[in-house]
This record gives C-alpha cells, structure tokens and sequence, in this order.
C-alpha cells in the first residue's frame, strides 16, 4: 500500500489542498483541527457548534479550493475562517441591526465573551506550590481586567502564535490599532511577571491553556 505522502511546509500542503489531493486535505485538518476548537472554544461554550462549524469550514473550503488564493499563515486562515462562519451562525440565530460596515469591523463579535482560563500543573515543592498560586491570581485578576478583544488578541499572539500582521483580520480592525490594543493588554500583564525571570511568552504559555 503506498504511503501518503506529508507536505513538509505550509506552502507545499496549501497548494497540494488546492489542487485536489485528498491526502493534503487530511493532513490540514489534521495539523489544524485542534487549533481551531481551542479557538472556537473560547467564542462559545457550544462544544457541538464548534465541532460542527469546523466541518463546514473544511467542507466548504474544499469545494472552493479552486478559487482559494494564497495565504501567508494557515493557521491563521482557518481561525479566520472559523470565527466568521461562528458570527454568521450567531447573526442569523440572533439578527441584530448592524450595518454591512460594522459586520465587517467585528461589532457583532465585539460584544461577545473571549474567555481564556488558566491551566491546571502540577508542582511539587511547597514553596513552589505558593509562587504559583501567587503568579495564577495575579494573572487571573489582569485576565478580568482586559476587554474581550484584548484576551483575544493576547490569546492569539501568545498562545496560538498567530503573526502580528494577520490579526487584524481575525479582530476586524487596522494594524495600527491591533498593535495599541495588544501593547495596552501587555501593559497590564506585566505587572504579573515583575517577580518572575520568565519572559512575557514563556509566562503565559506556563499558566494559559490553549
């Protein structure tokens, strides 16, 4: 039986996926489904909405591959793609009044909740057991502090390690104000590792689950 053949760069796998290849149509839901659902996770409780909005993002795409130009981040493409089709779901359960404008800009997803809660680890020593809970209340209380779209940009940013330039997309607003709004959210945060020799990331991915 011949061995399905694994796409090495996002380049190579995209192109692969827009050309036909079932195989490349497997490794993208594959390498990104997980992403996706921890995304989709934090836009609503809705575990079932979620797993089904994923398979109308990869269904729909594959029947339009043909059409699909290229992208510079895959990942950051599918969560794109599934936080729209998550507000096209919620508009039409709920329509409110909003023009085509604001639908673009994110309104509708900007009064929604962005929750991101912290993970559970495991610590040993005592003393560590104190610093950690003193790190994971401080964190929790910024956490609260931040707006919605702040979580959610310091989720992607940190956490999914989306690149700066498409998060706007993602956030329905300009780079300019992508960037002030998650250096006001990383502000706030580093009140919580002054006591800490780990940088902001490495902080974040410790206490912040996916």
């Amino acid at each position: 039986m011949k061995k399905a053949k694994v796409y090495d760069t996002e380049k190579e796998l995209w192109l692969a996926f827009r050309e036909g290849d079932r195989n490349a149509f497997a490794q993208l839901f594959e390498s990104y489904s997980d992403a996706m659902y921890a995304y989709g996770r934090k836009i609503t409780a809705d575990t079932e909405l979620v797993k089904d909005t994923i398979q109308d993002v990869f269904v729909k795409l594959y029947h339009n591959r043909r059409n699909l130009g290229e992208t510079q981040s895959l990942k950051g493409y599918l969560l794109v793609a599934l936080k729209r089709t998550l507000i096209n779901h919620f508009n039409a359960s709920s329509p409110v009044l909003l023009s085509m404008d604001e639908m673009n800009a994110g309104a509708y997803a900007d009064n929604r909740p962005f929750e991101i809660e912290l993970s559970v680890q495991a610590v040993c020593e005592s003393e560590e057991v104190d610093a950690e809970e003193e790190n994971r209340r401080k964190l929790a209380a910024v956490l609260q502090e931040l707006t919605p779209r702040q979580r959610e940009a310091i989720y992607l940013y940190y956490i999914q390690e989306i690149p700066l330039i498409e998060i706007p997309d993602m956030l329905g607003m300009n780079y300019q104000s992508t960037r002030n709004l998650l250096h006001r959210a990383m502000s706030k945060l580093r009140q919580c590792i002054t006591s800490s020799s780990l940088s902001m990331s490495a902080f974040l991915l410790q206490y912040l689950s996916t």
